[in-house]
């Protein structure tokens, strides 16, 4: 870990540019931090990276995968939680739901977060979820800073709760990857993306996810991160799943196996 993520912060030695970053952010989180310079941090968009030293630049992509699992786990515990007589696929859907690229960024807008992101205009016009991959970034922020627990209580008190309708979300059916899964769970199907970085311009990544049903290509998708070209790639490929799911249950087929699902 960078040193300077360890250093708790000081309020008497604050400048004034950080003591209106500190208020800002105990506006939009609910709390007071502890450690100012991991939530700037987390708040750096690559495109305009941070230079500490000669030759190293860092930016909020690795507080963004420390979050993206923190957040997975909160979520899981909150919908276990929340819905204690459904099963495993319908608490699977819902995860997939509320951690979706789209609903991270309406998430992110909701809360105020863009007032404190710093990130390129250019960038902006190219790649729609920068804040929702911040807020997933400020979730890592927090963790290194108050731990599992609290983080925990703040993401399920402050942000699911407030800002997400759990019986509207039930409601949409948008997330065609974990339809996939759920379907190829009760064919018995072995289902597999092959997912790959395409693009040329770091400051505009592609992604293309070719989605594999025992081993039949039935979709290609393309986005500017892999869960989106996973979920184009389900996209186009829901309807030969559907039709099978169809043929299955008129053939009297019974279902329920644990899935096999795996990146290639």
């Amino acid at each position: 870990m960078l040193k300077f993520l360890s250093k708790p912060i000081r309020r008497l030695r604050l400048t004034a540019a950080d003591k209106e970053f500190y208020q800002n952010l105990k506006k939009i989180l609910g709390f007071a931090p502890d450690n100012l310079d991991v939530y700037k941090l987390a708040l750096v968009h690559r495109s305009v990276s941070l230079i500490i030293s000669p030759g190293q630049k860092v930016d909020n992509e690795r507080l963004e995968y420390l979050g993206d699992a923190i957040l997975d786990a909160i979520v899981a515990d909150y919908l276990f939680a929340e819905f204690r007589n459904s099963d495993e696929g319908f608490l699977t859907k819902m995860r997939s739901k509320i951690v979706s690229r789209n609903n991270m960024n309406q998430l992110a807008i909701s809360i105020g977060l863009p007032e404190v992101v710093k990130v390129n205009n250019g960038a902006l016009n190219h790649q729609k979820y920068i804040y929702g991959n911040a807020l997933e970034a400020i979730v890592g922020a927090m963790f290194i800073d108050k731990g599992f627990k609290f983080t925990s209580d703040v993401v399920v008190n402050n942000f699911l709760r407030r800002h997400i309708n759990l019986e509207e979300l039930e409601s949409t059916e948008h997330d065609y990857k974990s339809r996939i899964l759920e379907i190829a769970q009760k064919l018995h199907i072995k289902v597999a993306f092959d997912t790959h970085d395409c693009g040329d311009n770091k400051q505009k990544p592609q992604f293309e996810a070719i989605l594999l049903w025992n081993g039949k290509e039935i979709g290609r998708g393309i986005g500017q991160s892999k869960k989106e070209a996973e979920q184009q790639a389900s996209m186009q490929g829901i309807n030969i799943a559907e039709g099978e799911l169809k043929s299955d249950k008129l053939k009297g087929g019974t279902p329920n196996e644990d899935i096999q699902n795996e990146s290639v």
